[in-house]
């Protein structure tokens, strides 16, 4: 038996993140897809088409996580590829590790009704396997800048919602 070349381990890793990628798909769409199922049940219930979200059709669920899964699989790559490389300079075999403890966290967290961002469980993940190298393999900056956005999200967005709805209400009364 030939001892295995760091070749042949990156080689494998790579191939390893398709299974790592296909599960952290799984959990993005089990996790986000419950966002885009209460839309589609608020418009089937404003259409008269059902009575209460416990009517929900069983296509809607499917359709949901489908869309989420598949979207994720073929362009949720980039996005890792990118804060793979932004955050931090990350190999197939922390790859791996990154999407798989991903998709543990959303797989777990889901179970337990838990709501948890996508893009935070990934990038969490991302500067962990950055930090086993060294502290200073992260890019503490990049990081920074996204903990700002992050906390800066949820009252911008709610200052501009109460502008548009003072703007609209002012035109429509």
């Amino acid at each position: 038996m030939k001892t295995p070349t760091a070749y042949t381990i990156a080689n494998m890793f790579k191939k390893l993140q398709l299974f790592s990628s296909a599960a952290f798909s799984i959990g993005h769409g089990g996790n986000d897809a419950q966002k885009v199922m209460g839309i589609i049940g608020a418009a089937l219930i404003a259409n008269g088409s059902i009575q209460d979200f416990s009517s929900l059709p069983n296509w809607v669920p499917v359709a949901c996580y489908l869309a989420i899964g598949l979207g994720t699989m073929s362009g949720g790559w980039k996005i890792v590829k990118t804060m793979g490389s932004k955050i931090t300079k990350v190999t197939p075999l922390e790859g791996v590790a990154a999407e798989t403890a991903g998709a543990f966290t959303l797989f777990f967290t889901g179970q337990m009704g838990i709501p948890v961002s996508t893009t935070h469980t990934i990038t969490g993940s991302i500067i962990g396997v950055g930090a086993t190298k060294r502290l200073s393999a992260v890019r503490w900056g990049v990081t920074t800048n996204l903990l700002w956005a992050w906390i800066l999200t949820i009252p911008v967005s709610g200052v501009l919602a109460a502008i548009i709805y003072y703007f609209v209400n002012y035109f429509v009364n």
